[in-house]
């Protein structure tokens, strides 16, 4: 039986799997910042990744660029990343590009307790993986 720290690991790492099938299908993804495709790459996250911010481009002109009939929306799971998460849907589905909140909805749920951001997710994986090693390792000291 899985406790809830390995039960939280499995599926964040299960979103993460998504993530990569969904990038390998030629769906780009979009993030807030460089330091989310930093992240994102550092935890083995391929495919395109659209940086919204510090791009240089006015919001608009830059989803105005995307040429992708879909896109999976990865933003910070603050109020900020909430209020951006509807601007960008509400933007993109207007010019008829399908807007998957799917994978950041299950993770926001997962982790905003525990991550506001993210460039937060690979520290917060690396603890997570130390905890529930940690707790295994007590665990079979016990038996």
């Amino acid at each position: 039986m899985l406790t809830s720290l390995e039960r939280k690991l499995e599926l964040i790492l299960k979103l993460l799997d998504k993530l990569t099938l969904k990038g390998s299908k030629g769906i780009p993804t979009i993030v807030e910042g460089k330091k989310d495709l930093v992240a994102l790459r550092t935890i083995g996250v391929h495919g395109r990744i659209i940086c919204v911010k510090n791009s240089g481009k006015i919001l608009v002109d830059l989803l105005d660029d995307v040429k992708s009939e879909e896109v999976t929306l990865l933003v910070d799971f603050d109020e900020s990343g909430v209020f951006l998460a509807k601007r960008i849907t509400s933007y993109l589905e207007g010019k008829g590009v399908k807007v998957d909140t799917v994978l950041w909805r299950e993770a926001r749920a997962l982790m905003r307790r525990d991550v506001k951001d993210i460039e937060g997710v690979p520290s917060y994986l690396e603890k997570l993986k130390k905890r529930v090693n940690i707790k295994g390792q007590v665990i079979q000291s016990e038996q």
